[in-house]
């Protein structure tokens, strides 16, 4: 065998070995409770998670969109990194699940979870009716089936992963279902070994699902959140500054498609900055003429 490529064959076994044994460690370390660390009125979730578009505010009457291997969404993280993601579009409503069943894990040092939809759907604020059984099943099977693929510029490092390992059902509302969270082989607890945040559930769970409650995660991410421009802010919640392209539009006939959509968007997030100083999440915000969105967390 050639040297140079037999060398290759041993580096690449041994940061394999060394990853193996991370993933063992952190994975002793969800069992003891000591990986991470947040209070029952508290939800966790890595921090790219919530500062990118993975869980976008799209409006929930809006089909959502399949995103296939060979053109996977593509967004970047705010603050740096850059995630891709495929399978079927994910929104607020599938974050609220997800953080629900991380928790749920995390109580129980496991990876492994079971209690019954009717239990899951009232911890999340969520109706017990039957379209609500068949929107958290949906949920699930999002989270089962789409691939994210989480790449971070200052450790040089991208990870593959799914949200939820697998999941087993009851057709019936007060039977067992039982969730696997997670793979110990996964990358899924590498999320969680480096930053995350700390989502005041109360708050999350009495907001409106949207706009509102992505501004909510996104600033949870932050303990002295900077200032950001609507541009930006949109672009992390998965909402489009310009339409779809269309030959029949001028150039000036799509400047002011962008200013009338840009004028709207500033006025949600001004109503969802508000939304969180009335929930007491936010002391303050302010935002300027030039669309600069200035934000001040409550002491906790």
């Amino acid at each position: 065998m050639n040297p140079t490529l037999a060398a290759k064959n041993l580096a690449d076994r041994a940061v394999d070995d060394a990853k193996k044994k991370k993933g063992a460690e952190l994975a002793e370390r969800h069992a003891a409770g000591q990986l991470a660390i947040w209070k029952d009125s508290e939800r966790g979730i890595p921090n790219p998670l919530v500062r990118c578009a993975l869980f976008s505010a799209r409006n929930r009457n809006v089909a959502r969109q399949l995103y296939r291997a060979s053109a996977p969404l593509v967004f970047p993280v705010i603050g740096g990194g850059e995630l891709k993601y495929t399978g079927e579009e994910l929104r607020q409503d599938d974050e609220i699940v997800w953080m629900h069943l991380v928790h749920l894990s995390k109580e129980a040092r496991s990876e492994l979870v079971s209690f019954t939809p009717y239990q899951f759907l009232k911890s999340i604020g969520w109706h017990t009716t039957k379209a609500y059984y068949t929107r958290l099943f949906e949920s699930f099977i999002r989270l089962a089936g789409g691939l994210i693929m989480v790449y971070n510029q200052g450790s040089n490092r991208g990870i593959t992963t799914r949200l939820i390992a697998r999941f087993a059902y009851a057709k019936k509302p007060h039977a067992q279902w039982t969730v696997r969270v997670f793979d110990k082989d996964d990358e899924l607890l590498f999320l969680f070994d480096t930053l995350y945040s700390r989502v005041d559930w109360d708050i999350r769970l009495a907001l409106p699902e949207g706009i509102c409650t992505w501004l909510h995660g996104f600033l949870s991410s932050h303990r002295d959140p900077f200032p950001h421009k609507i541009e930006t802010l949109a672009a992390g919640a998965g909402l489009a500054l310009t339409p779809a392209h269309d030959d029949a539009l001028s150039d000036a006939e799509l400047a002011k498609m962008r200013m009338d959509r840009l004028r709207d968007l500033r006025k949600l997030f001004r109503e969802a900055a508000q939304a969180l100083v009335t929930s007491g999440f936010l002391e303050s915000f302010e935002l300027t003429r030039a669309g600069i969105l200035h934000t001040v967390r409550a002491k906790r």
